[in-house]
């Protein structure tokens, strides 16, 4: 039976004001430059880094993902790299099935900062059920690896506003427990 592998880091609350900020710019930034599809969610993954709302957060995420590559025991062993991106949900907008894999040693996240009820984020198996998380609280952030096929079901109602990421690790030592 199919069990999606993940990482339940913790519950990572940003100030709600702080929220609306980016989500506020989010919005103005993708209507002036028409990236809000009708279908998909409009997405800070295709501003330049420069240019997204979302980057006030990037202390917050350097720590973050400091914190995850200590606790897993690569942190003083291995270089990485990591980005992130925002994706924000209307009604009917939903995100396709899909993985994050950039090669094998690729970790990716989810931070939910507006979740719905509809729990929309699912892991999906190799037949294509859908399996839920049994919760997404807002706050609640997990891991997983990237390799492992998700997706957002349409929205119903309401607004959804998540981070996604990736840690991409790119060497490892080897000899460091020999």
């Amino acid at each position: 039976m199919f069990k999606p592998l993940y990482w339940y880091y913790g519950n990572v609350k940003f100030p709600d004001t702080e929220v609306e900020q980016v989500i506020n710019e989010l919005l103005k930034l993708s209507d002036y430059l028409g990236l809000h599809m009708e279908e998909d969610a409009t997405s800070s993954y295709y501003l330049d880094v420069t240019e997204r709302p979302d980057k006030i957060w990037q202390p917050r995420y350097h720590e973050i993902v400091e914190n995850l590559t200590k606790s897993i025991g690569i942190n003083s062993t291995s270089k990485y790299i990591w980005d992130y991106w925002t994706q924000l949900y209307f009604p009917s907008n939903h995100h396709p099935p899909h993985t994050h894999w950039h090669g094998p040693s690729t970790i990716s996240f989810v931070h939910f900062l507006q979740p719905t009820k509809e729990n929309n984020f699912v892991f999906l198996d190799n037949d294509g059920k859908e399996h839920v998380l049994p919760e997404q609280s807002e706050g609640d952030l997990i891991f997983f690896p990237s390799y492992i096929w998700h997706s957002a079901k349409p929205l119903k109602s309401g607004r959804r506003f998540v981070v996604a990421g990736n840690i991409e690790i790119k060497f490892i030592e080897k000899d460091h427990l020999v």
